[in-house]
């Protein structure tokens, strides 16, 4: 779980391991009940916590009863685990704020929370251009995109996983 602090309905916390009062005090062995209460409702939210990452779903803060899950096509749908009906589906960014049902505050907490990294300059290469394309390693290699891939003068695809920069230095059309 990579939340450092979990907060109990009676308002007592655990962070790091150890039990806190409201003001921030460690509680001490006299509330051990009221200890108990928080240290049930942690591992219960722990639990819960493992439960969905081992289902590949994000669950609200805002809103506990709702969960996202993300597709592979990069669409994220929003479900209400109490119907168990999705109240929407929205593509990587969110569509328009002024949308105020749940579903939509829920997808805005979950994109807030993983913001989309912008696109790679190679990845909105147009076909038949010429790149020059820097990898981990310090190489660099200059590459046609044909038919949605980065090809070797050979004409085999490139793989693009340790591309870590890259320049378009010819386009179709244009004179030099």
């Amino acid at each position: 779980m990579s939340d450092t602090r979990f907060t109990a309905s009676n308002g007592l916390y655990v962070e790091n391991g150890q039990v806190y009062l409201p003001d921030g005090t460690r509680a001490n062995a006299d509330l051990s009940s009221v200890r108990a209460v928080v240290l049930i409702e942690y591992g219960a939210h722990q639990a819960q916590a493992e439960r969905d990452a081992e289902l590949g779903r994000w669950r609200s803060v805002d809103h506990p009863d709702w969960v996202v899950y993300l597709a592979d096509n990069g669409l994220a749908r929003v479900v209400n685990e109490l119907t168990g009906l999705p109240e929407t589906l929205l593509h990587k960014r969110p569509g328009s704020s002024s949308d105020t049902s749940v579903g939509a505050s829920v997808a805005r907490e979950y994109f807030a929370a993983h913001p989309v990294p912008e696109p790679k300059p190679w990845e909105q290469a147009k076909p038949h251009e010429v790149w020059v394309l820097t990898f981990l390693s310090g190489l660099e290699c200059a590459a046609t995109y044909v038919n949605g891939k980065f090809r070797y003068g050979t004409g085999s695809a490139m793989v693009m996983e340790n591309v870590i920069a890259g320049k378009c230095i010819w386009k179709p059309g244009v004179s030099a």
